[in-house]
């Protein structure tokens, strides 16, 4: 039976007919990768890490245990789950593989139904793990990052920024009068203009390094790394033209009922403008600056220079 989601197995064996009997069982479930010493499973698995690693404990030169232990001390490959398999079952030796990192033990020669079992068992645990991480990191409502993916991100693009001295973007998007469209017009049309609004920004920030992400309520964050504020301010006039576009009815009580318009903050990180500042000065500033085009009428862009901003 064929897994539904995408499924890697790494098979570590030295025995060739081991390997065969395998692949015999797990062919038609997962897609299947081979290797026949521990280094080889190590180089496979740096250049694609796999979802299981099912390992053979017995192996010259390079022991079922040592490779273990290589796949813990790597981070890259550290939380891959391992399934040892020996024709010598004892204690003892469980032991050693579980204080390894190892998750389990199989037998040999392998029963088909408990290979079966045991790998579906760590394909459901990794959907499950799955769906925990997309919660962290993605708002399920409009499919960007959440604001603590993008704060982590941040932090980390500024950590680069200063090393490499290249410039450093954020704008944050609010919708105008949000509450009121809510409470005009109801949770449902509100849940959608969100959509609307998230893919129009999406569409104005295509780099593999952009970042989109809801930062709360109708307001949105576009992470641009490598971005000055020449650039910055391009796309911010973008995606106010993007929004016009979309032509959606607004609230009653706002002063452009007939759409919704976007107000824009930006705040750009250059390397001569915060030697020593922090992630959280590129927020402050955005805010600020999105706080201006508001109470300048809203349906424009404003940006704060942040050296200028640092030092109130």
């Amino acid at each position: 039976m064929q897994a539904k989601e995408k499924f890697s197995v790494l098979l570590v064996d030295d025995d060739p007919t081991a390997i065969r009997i395998l692949s015999h069982i797990l062919s038609d479930y997962a897609p299947l990768r081979f290797a026949t010493s521990g280094q080889v499973a190590l180089k496979l698995a740096r250049e694609s890490v796999p979802d299981l690693v099912m390992l053979d404990v017995e192996m010259p030169e390079f022991s079922g245990f040592e490779t273990c232990k290589a796949f813990k001390s790597d981070p890259s490959l550290a939380s891959v789950p391992i399934v040892f398999i020996t024709s010598h079952e004892s204690p003892q030796l469980e032991t050693v593989g579980l204080q390894l990192g190892a998750a389990d033990f199989i037998g040999k020669p392998p029963h088909a139904p408990l290979v079966l079992a045991r790998v579906r068992t760590y394909h459901q645990l990794k959907m499950l793990s799955d769906t925990v991480r997309s919660a962290v990191t993605m708002d399920f409502l409009t499919g960007t990052s959440t604001r603590r993916q993008m704060e982590k991100t941040l932090a980390q693009e500024w950590l680069r920024a200063q090393r490499s001295r290249a410039p450093l973007s954020l704008l944050l998007a609010d919708i105008d009068d949000f509450t009121a469209f809510n409470t005009d017009l109801g949770d449902e049309a509100g849940d959608a203009c969100l959509h609307s609004v998230a893919d129009a920004l999406r569409s104005v920030a295509q780099r593999s390094t952009d970042l989109l992400a809801r930062h709360g309520g109708g307001k949105f964050a576009l992470l641009l790394p490598e971005t000055d504020g020449q650039a910055a301010t391009t796309i911010a006039q973008r995606a106010l033209q993007a929004i016009d576009d979309l032509r959606i009815r607004g609230a009653g009580s706002a002063g452009n009922a007939h759409r919704v318009t976007l107000s824009v903050g930006g705040a750009v990180h250059e390397s001569s403008s915060l030697a020593n500042g922090f992630p959280s000065d590129l927020i402050a500033a955005a805010e600020h600056a999105v706080r201006n085009a508001k109470s300048a009428g809203g349906h424009r862009a404003q940006f704060v220079d942040l050296a200028t901003y640092a030092k109130h």
